[in-house]
């Protein structure tokens, strides 16, 4: 079987047409992921809180018969049994989107809006008879490995409240697919990059662009530069999804979404320097090898199993950095 390359494109009806829940539908990935069902001929319900979705990322999608939009909270447990009812398939996307902790931050945040807010969907699907779930889980349950590249055996030691908390969801997943015959999808993500803006919780290329933009005489760079992960294109990440639940049979299916290599830090900086038509900058290390605290410095996510199946990548992590600076110049333009 050949590879079939992550396109961007909805030109291909991966899945037969259902009616899909996908939770934090108005994020960056979830807003994507929406369109590109809608364009598969699937109908779709959007569940956001609007915490950190953005209203302009629904908008595109208002007054087609096929989309509602919900407005309500994971953490509402009526909320999401009504979000639930009546549906196929859910895609759950719903997490907190910022996943750097800062001292005095509140240490129950990841566990309220990733652990319980997973428990809850999972009984209310359990109560309505809704057997099929994707989940975005993350690179950051491994922790730090000496293994390199990652596999999905690999052990799970997660240094950060995130992944930790991501880490338990996958747990309740597991053994809510185990006890009430539930078909799983867990897809850990590297860093999906792209060119929409979040409300909440900047990425290092939105946060470089928006501190040069402020001063461009310097850039602060969290950690020593060094840090080193892979990166994938949002529109990679919904086609590798999206492939999976279309390909992959198993009772419970895990895999790494991401490309074969990585970028850092420092290659990241200067390609924004780059994009913004700067001349000399000078590049301010806060030292240390993690920008923050539970941030795992460097990793490679082996991604052999996703590509066994028949999926590889389209971009490069250099090249899904490149288009999003790209993509995110433009969109902040003025």
């Amino acid at each position: 079987m050949g590879l079939r390359t992550g396109s961007g494109k909805a030109d291909v009806k991966l899945i037969n047409a259902m009616h899909i829940l996908v939770t934090g539908g108005a994020g960056c990935i979830g807003s994507e992921l929406v369109s590109t069902l809608l364009t598969h001929g699937h109908s779709v319900r959007m569940f956001d809180n609007l915490s950190s979705g953005k209203l302009e990322h629904i908008e595109p999608f208002m007054g087609n018969p096929a989309f509602q939009f919900q407005e309500g909270d994971m953490l509402d447990r009526d909320a999401v049994g009504q979000a639930v009812a009546g549906v196929d398939f859910v895609y759950h996307l719903a997490a907190n989107p910022d996943v750097k902790y800062t001292p005095g931050d509140a240490t129950n945040k990841d566990l309220e809006q990733n652990t319980l807010a997973t428990y809850y969907l999972l009984e209310a699907m359990r109560l309505a008879g809704i057997r099929k779930l994707a989940f975005s889980s993350t690179s950051a349950v491994y922790g730090i490995s000496e293994r390199q590249p990652i596999p999905e055996d690999n052990p799970l030691r997660p240094i950060s409240l995130y992944g930790a908390t991501k880490m338990s969801c996958e747990g309740l997943i597991s053994a809510f697919a185990h006890l009430f015959e539930m078909q799983v999808w867990i897809f850990r993500f590297a860093n999906v990059v792209g060119s929409r803006v979040r409300k909440r919780g900047r990425t290092v290329i939105s946060d470089f662009i928006h501190k040069l933009r402020q001063d461009s005489s310097y850039l602060e760079i969290l950690g020593n530069g060094r840090q080193a992960k892979s990166y994938l294109v949002d529109t990679d990440c919904i086609d590798a999804m999206l492939f999976c639940v279309a390909n992959a049979g198993e009772h419970s299916n895990v895999y790494n979404l991401g490309c074969d290599d990585q970028l850092d830090v420092i290659s990241i900086a200067h390609m924004v320097v780059e994009g913004l038509g700067l001349g000399q900058t000078e590049f301010r290390f806060t030292g240390g090898e993690g920008g923050w605290l539970g941030d795992v410095p460097r990793f490679t996510l082996d991604v052999s199993r996703l590509n066994a199946l028949g999926w590889r990548a389209r971009y490069s992590s250099r090249e899904a950095v490149a288009m999003t600076i790209a993509g995110l110049l433009r969109q902040t333009a003025g």
